[in-house]
């Protein structure tokens, strides 16, 4: 099943990518800065990071203290625990290891110096536009969410959509890198529950 998914949803994505990065990236950043938000604080990763670490952990270690202690798990626990996972994976993924590979100056560099570009194994907050680590977060998160409550997928759609405006609002990030960080947690998210659903073929009644 992911394999299939992942299949239809990166072609698309690359594409999406491409044509962002090529003709919408730099019009849209300057749309966005006639609003003069700037590097609002709750777009920060300084900031954001250590608090979705937090809630993740938290998440993960109340899943993992049902299955330590025998009990069955309600099925919001269950999500909260593969969330949690899938959080804490997408970040190292994406600051770890996607990030630094890049090297995409911030849109607000470009803003004001005019450069733009990837600059290849460049480590550090200047240049650690793409992918979008706060869409890997979300996104990662909201893929559970979207498994486990489709009645609430309108929610999730509509908050990825916020976050999205809010990045390119505050100078984070450009489209593009929202589009492949959406991506990588999406993916990393399905991972996760695939490798549950794996190691745990039959449901307990929640």
């Amino acid at each position: 099943m992911i394999a299939r998914r992942a299949l239809f949803v990166i072609p698309v994505a690359l594409v999406g990518i491409v044509v962002s990065i090529l003709w919408i990236d730099h019009p849209l950043a300057r749309f966005f800065a006639r609003f003069h938000v700037g590097h609002a604080v709750f777009t920060s990763s300084p900031v954001t990071l250590p608090v979705m670490s937090v809630l993740a952990l938290a998440g993960l270690l109340l899943g993992v203290g049902y299955l330590v202690a025998g009990k069955t798990l309600p099925r919001w626990i269950e999500a909260t625990m593969l969330a949690g996972f899938a959080v804490l994976a997408g970040q190292l993924l994406a600051h770890e290891l996607l990030k630094p590979i890049f090297g995409r100056p911030v849109p607000s560099d470009y803003l004001t110096t005019g450069h733009h570009g990837f600059h290849w194994f460049h480590r550090g907050l200047r240049f650690g536009s793409f992918p979008s680590g706060h869409s890997v977060q979300a996104s990662a998160m909201l893929s559970v969410a979207w498994a486990y409550y489709p009645r609430w997928r309108w929610l999730c759609a509509t908050l990825m959509s916020l976050l999205a405006v809010a990045l390119m609002l505050g100078q984070w990030h450009y489209l593009s890198d929202i589009i492949a960080g959406t991506t990588v947690g999406s993916l990393v998210g399905i991972a996760t529950m695939a490798a549950w659903r794996r190691m745990r073929p039959v449901r307990r009644p929640a």
